[in-house]
């Protein structure tokens, strides 16, 4: 391999005070007064790069490859930089930065989004359609990401002056809470452990990425708001639907989903049998008077499923529309977190209302009206303890507010 010229084309480490954590490796490149500085997708802990020849010491573990590879760079950026010279054409850092990223991106057969899009792909049959859709999100977020800050990202990319950057371009820019901050993170790192696996990342400092999550608010109706909506007469078919299905998941705890997939024959002998989309959890359910009167009105032996499908977006829609007309109007706090900033506001609980609220307010009320944890726990498939925590004290609240109003 033919040696490129060092006195226009050097290889420096982005500037670090750790001699033992991984820095970028540039390339700079001077030609006619211009000076270009270009990201090679490379890293080397300072304690094996030698300055002076300007490539990784022979103490490095992957010595060879690395040196060629830069040399290879440094020879292809001359050549292109000779051809447009001997072709009269104009030169400038704009078009070797271009041919620089065309080349890396070409080379790249394996870069870090076509491995995210593997990864989708790979997730279909292990994983429910909601979830594959946040991972999507997250891919999303990546490339607004790129394209922003105008950057390239290699795996060799993701360590903690990535995460300061990419937390600040969620928060500042797009303007996220820090709880839907945290989901992407969580995504990213299964994302990341997952390519690890199969060998296509080697950087292992995404194990230090974190996203601080705040415990979200628990919104539930009480039973006499429960049995307000069930009783409440909307006189128009798409609410009363829509209110039936949400009414379900009060009295049985079925996520939304759960309850969409829901087959004639999933319910025999007055219960529910079923194996949910998101745990894979097999649960029976026991049909009681308000479950069982919904069923009757939809069962039938000329549909498949037990409610017609409608998209979660257009539930909530509805719900808040139901919510409103039956006046459950009682004030509830809305508090967000966004970096440092806290945004607090006071909304009648209508605005609230969505699909997953009618989980909750099964776990709540059956809390509340004596149903054992572990009862629960097994009719909602929950398999952690620790997420019934934050049900406690809204049912010793809840218990506190109802002594108070009958005995003052």
């Amino acid at each position: 391999m033919k040696e490129y010229n060092k006195d226009l084309i050097k290889f420096n480490l982005k500037s670090s005070k750790e001699p033992n954590v991984k820095t970028q490796i540039y390339l700079i490149f001077n030609f006619n007064g211009n000076r270009l500085r270009y990201y090679t997708g490379k890293r080397i802990e300072p304690k094996y790069w030698d300055s002076i020849k300007q490539k990784a010491k022979p103490s490095y573990s992957s010595v060879i490859s690395l040196n060629q590879f830069l040399k290879t760079t440094a020879n292809f950026l001359e050549d292109q930089y000779n051809e447009l010279d001997i072709l009269k054409k104009r030169i400038t850092i704009e078009i070797l930065k271009e041919k620089l990223d065309n080349r890396f991106n070409t080379a790249n057969g394996n870069n870090l989004f076509e491995s995210f899009e593997e990864f989708l792909i790979n997730s279909v049959n292990v994983k429910a359609n909601s979830t594959i859709k946040r991972h999507r999100t997250t891919l999303s977020r990546l490339k607004e990401y790129c394209e922003k800050k105008k950057c390239r990202l290699s795996f060799d990319d993701i360590d903690l002056n990535f995460d300061e950057r990419f937390k600040n371009f969620l928060i500042d820019d797009l303007k996220l809470t820090n709880n839907t901050v945290a989901k992407h993170y969580k995504t990213l790192k299964a994302f990341l452990k997952w390519a690890t696996e199969r060998g296509y990342n080697t950087n292992h400092e995404f194990q230090k990425l974190k996203a601080k999550q705040t415990e979200g608010e628990i919104y539930f109706l009480t039973w006499d708001e429960l049995m307000k909506i069930l009783e409440f007469d909307f006189n128009n078919p798409k609410l009363e639907r829509v209110r039936d299905i949400f009414c379900f998941g009060c009295f049985t705890g079925l996520r939304f989903s759960d309850i969409l997939n829901l087959k004639q024959e999933n319910i025999s002998s007055d219960t529910i049998q079923i194996q949910t989309l998101k745990t894979k959890g097999k649960t029976n359910i026991p049909l009681n008077q308000f479950s069982r009167m919904i069923y009757e009105k939809y069962k039938s032996d000329e549909t498949y499923t037990l409610f017609q499908s409608i998209s979660n977006q257009k539930m909530n829609q509805y719900l808040k529309e139901i919510g409103k007309l039956a006046e459950i109007n009682e004030p509830v706090q809305i508090i967000r977190y966004s970096g440092t900033k806290r945004t607090d506001k006071v909304v009648p609980k209508y605005q609230v209302l969505t699909s997953h609220v009618a989980r909750k307010t099964f776990i709540t009320n059956a809390m509340i009206r004596g149903m054992s944890t572990e009862v629960i726990m097994d009719i909602t498939t929950h398999n952690s303890y620790k997420s019934f925590k934050r049900y406690f004290k809204i049912v010793d609240d809840h218990k506190k507010d109802q002594m108070e109003k009958v005995f003052g």
